[in-house]
């Protein structure tokens, strides 16, 4: 069976059978439950940094370098908090502060190479767990299940790029990501290729 995304994401008004399909494959990619979720995520990264840390390197990831009342308000936190929260990350060498090279009043948070490195080692540690796992499926199944991974993230490509102005941008700075980074945070939970 073959999927075209093309016909997928044109077909506004869905045929039952499709809709009882996309109901069905929505409650399996949702299957794992916050908690199962925070379990895997620990074991992947075996408490090596906590779930803020993670979040503010994710931030600096995807956006590039940034401001503490940048990074604040991203994260919904003060800004005494985010600097406490800094403290902590540079204490550890997973980020670093730097004056801005063209307004020395701004200080700017940097990640470290140690810092991107907790992407790899999550990296790896994923695809280890997800490889135990893709043990136990038939060569039939892993095939099939290639394919709608495939169609999935062709289908993710099409519509984040109908994104709307601004989003995957930060200003007028464009993203700048690590190899192999995903575009989307639903692209986490998807092996790294």
């Amino acid at each position: 069976m073959s999927f075209n995304v093309s016909d997928a994401l044109s077909n506004t008004s869905a045929s039952p059978r499709r809709g009882r399909l996309a109901d069905a494959l929505l409650d399996e990619l949702l299957s794992w439950n916050p908690r199962e979720f925070i379990t895997a995520f620990r074991r992947w990264h075996r408490d090596s940094v906590s779930l803020i840390h993670l979040n503010v390197l994710t931030l600096l990831d995807a956006d590039g370098p940034d401001s503490m009342s940048h990074l604040a308000d991203a994260l919904e936190v003060s800004v005494a908090s985010m600097t406490g929260i800094v403290d902590r990350m540079e204490k550890r060498g997973l980020v670093e502060r730097r004056h801005d090279g063209t307004d020395r009043r701004v200080v700017l948070v940097h990640t470290t190479g140690a810092g991107r490195d907790v992407f790899l080692a999550i990296d790896r540690r994923r695809r280890e767990g997800l490889a135990k796992i893709l043990e136990r499926i038939t060569e039939e199944d892993l095939a099939a299940l290639l394919q709608g991974h495939r169609a999935l993230r062709a289908a993710r490509g099409a519509v984040v790029g109908r994104a709307g102005p601004g989003e995957g941008t930060k200003g007028s700075r464009a993203v700048e990501r690590r190899p192999g980074a995903s575009k989307t945070a639903s692209a986490a939970s998807e092996p790294h290729r």
